[in-house]
């Protein structure tokens, strides 16, 4: 509201009641044929020679064993002993190389398979050994990783050994080069319905309207305004503001220029954001001072959810950084959000708010939001004391400690210890009353960019 008007908002807030507080296998077969060794039998002249020797039991694989002499005349020789074994036997034929493995980016190349070991028994030089077996895949293929936020890289495949006695197969390639993260997708984004469509028409002329149902299945049709920039790509999943106008305000004086114009001064700081402002209920019919956001059944924030639901189905939304802001009655809106739909807005930018709490069944959920928060310690229309209520949950809700640090711009101060990526943001100004810090816009705008 503008400062002129602040005393008869003021009373109509308290009618309202706003001020009250809420809270490889081997080869097989590789044998060189043992020697008969034939025994040196004593001797009769003109003995049979000795049969040959029986062929050495379990020679190993390799060159021929010697075979045995012919036995002297006589007696059937005793069997030649053993042959001895051949040196090593050929190593199988080069094990084929393991196969590739689909290491992600890399992994260690499959080695060569190992080469058969000797075959018991005679027979010809082993078959090569089995192939090694694949290296293992790494998950991730040469490309990128999957796409959240970096996919780990694939494990290499573990290369085979080289087969006893065989050169090495040829190996799957020299090592791959380390698997990095996989090319995650933008922050996390997802797509939504509306990616890739044409937009409906737009602008200050071309309000939306959309029926929403309260908690009690009243169905009232909701009027608001969607702002989107010149950049705006439908196969890219872009940021969106929810802007809440002040007490006796309107959703097209948000999106014009004059007071609390250009969605407060955030949307020419903010660039790629698509910014959206509803239009509040008047709390008496006929009173357009009375326009507001008092929740009654839930019905403001039945309309918060109805119009991401139909952003969603209209434009490519990026689901992880829907923000909300406002000044006045439109901080009590952005406290009310932060405090019950925390799980579906990233972040919300606070001006002289308060946490009423308003509307039957409302509660605040147990989740993290970003805040930052905005309050005169003079403002005799909506006390300060509403907005540390708020700051107090937001500060439990992010687990953070109670010490802080300043930050930009001054007189703020950011609390310390919060949940990774979930800062409390407090700004009070003393000696100011109900109305927009010059800081505000660039405040917010910086707070909701990191996002």
């Amino acid at each position: 509201m503008t400062p002129t008007r602040s005393l008869s908002v003021a009373a109509a807030l308290l009618s309202l009641g706003i001020l009250s507080c809420g809270g490889g296998s081997g080869g097989t077969e590789v044998g060189g044929q043992s020697g008969a060794a034939a025994g040196h039998a004593g001797g009769g002249a003109g003995g049979k020679a000795g049969t040959n020797g029986s062929a050495g039991t379990n020679g190993s694989a390799g060159t021929n064993g010697s075979a045995g002499t012919n036995g002297n005349a006589g007696t059937n020789g005793g069997a030649g002993t053993n042959g001895g074994a051949g040196t090593n036997g050929s190593a199988g034929t080069n094990g084929n190389a393991g196969t590739n493995g689909n290491a992600g980016r890399g992994g260690t190349a499959g080695g060569a398979g190992r080469g058969g070991a000797a075959g018991s028994g005679s027979g010809g030089a082993g078959r090569g050994g089995a192939a090694g077996g694949a290296g293992r895949g790494g998950s991730a293929g040469s490309g990128s990783g999957g796409a959240g936020r970096g996919g780990s890289a694939g494990s290499g495949g573990t290369a085979g050994g080289a087969g006893r006695g065989g050169t090495a197969g040829g190996a799957s390639g020299g090592a791959g080069q380390a698997g990095t993260t996989g090319s995650g997708g933008a922050a996390g984004a997802t797509t939504t319905a509306g990616c890739g469509l044409i937009p409906p028409t737009l602008g200050a002329a071309n309000p939306q309207t959309i029926n929403v149902t309260d908690n009690k299945g009243t169905v009232t049709a909701r009027q608001f305004y969607v702002s989107v920039p010149t950049t705006y790509n439908s196969s890219t999943p872009t940021r969106v503001v929810f802007a809440w106008h002040y007490a006796g305000g309107t959703a097209s004086a948000l999106i014009a220029t004059g007071f609390g114009g250009s969605f407060y001064g955030v949307q020419p700081l903010l660039p790629n954001t698509i910014f959206v402002a509803g239009q509040g209920l008047l709390s008496t019919a006929g009173d357009a001072t009375t326009s507001g956001w008092p929740n009654t059944n839930g019905g403001d924030i039945a309309f918060a959810k109805a119009m991401i639901a139909w952003m969603e189905s209209n434009f490519c939304v990026d689901t992880a950084r829907i923000m909300s802001t406002g000044m006045s009655y439109g901080g009590i809106m952005s406290d009310a959000i932060g405090c019950q739909m925390p799980d579906v807005f990233r972040a919300v930018g606070v001006m002289s708010g308060a946490l009423f709490n308003f509307g039957a069944g409302s509660t605040c959920k147990s989740h993290p939001i970003a805040a930052w928060i905005t309050h005169g310690d003079a403002d005799t229309t909506v006390d300060i004391s509403g907005d540390e209520t708020a700051r107090d949950q937001f500060l439990a809700d992010n687990h953070c400690g109670t010490t802080t640090t300043a930050v930009t711009p001054s007189p703020c101060m950011s609390y310390d210890g919060c949940d990774t990526g979930y800062p409390v943001v407090w700004c009070p100004v003393a000696g100011e009353g109900h109305t927009i810090p010059s800081f505000a816009a660039s405040g917010i705008a910086n707070f909701f960019a990191q996002f």
